[in-house]
């Protein structure tokens, strides 16, 4: 079977384009693009799965209706044992290599299969707000965070076996923090700003 290869950028070059910095940072879609047009490549998964001086580029979607959010639990069928029993409001994965031609186009190509693999809707807006990076956990160190904001209607997930789900206020959100996965943790923290500017 051939090896899966996904789309990094070096750690150092992030870095030197953006700063060190933990949590969420706002970005312009273009800026970013031609940040991976510069220093997107593929490497095999299992490369890079432990190496921190590779970031894993994943289009993370929060899905919103009616100014409700999309809040999902993990269950103990997902292959990520590190993610088990943990609330996410974000859906996304991998870039890999077959998703286009070069880095640019195989991130927005993948962004858009992402969300037809996870969820059934319709999607009438699509919102790039910027970047999330982390050092909480080893999950969070080799992977960084694209963040979108999908507006729609929500009818149900694909893989319904792999997910328990609700549609929650943004106000009902702070209950589940604490077992909330890292990433969610931050965007919980961004989302009442940019919902308050629509």
């Amino acid at each position: 079977m051939e090896m899966e290869r996904i789309l990094v950028v070096p750690t150092d070059a992030l870095y030197k384009r953006y700063g060190i910095f933990e949590g969420f940072l706002r970005v312009e879609l273009r800026d970013f693009l031609d940040f991976l047009e510069e220093n997107g490549f593929f490497v095999d998964r299992p490369d890079a799965e432990h190496d921190e001086g590779k970031k894993q580029v994943i289009p993370y979607l929060v899905f919103l209706e009616d100014g409700k959010i999309l809040l999902v639990k993990r269950t103990k069928r997902q292959t990520e044992r590190r993610l088990h029993d943990l609330y996410s409001v974000g859906l996304g994965g991998h870039v890999r290599m077959e998703d286009g031609q070069t880095p640019v186009e195989a991130f927005l190509r993948g962004l858009e299969r992402e969300l037809k693999e996870e969820v059934v809707a319709k999607v009438n807006q699509i919102d790039f707000l910027g970047l999330i990076n982390s050092f909480q956990d080893e999950v969070s160190r080799v992977h960084l965070g694209a963040l979108f904001v999908v507006k729609g209607a929500f009818e149900r997930m694909n893989e319904e076996e792999l997910f328990e789900w609700w549609l929650v206020g943004l106000e009902d959100l702070k209950k589940y923090e604490n077992t909330m996965e890292s990433w969610s943790r931050i965007v919980v923290g961004v989302l009442p700003s940019f919902l308050s500017r629509r």
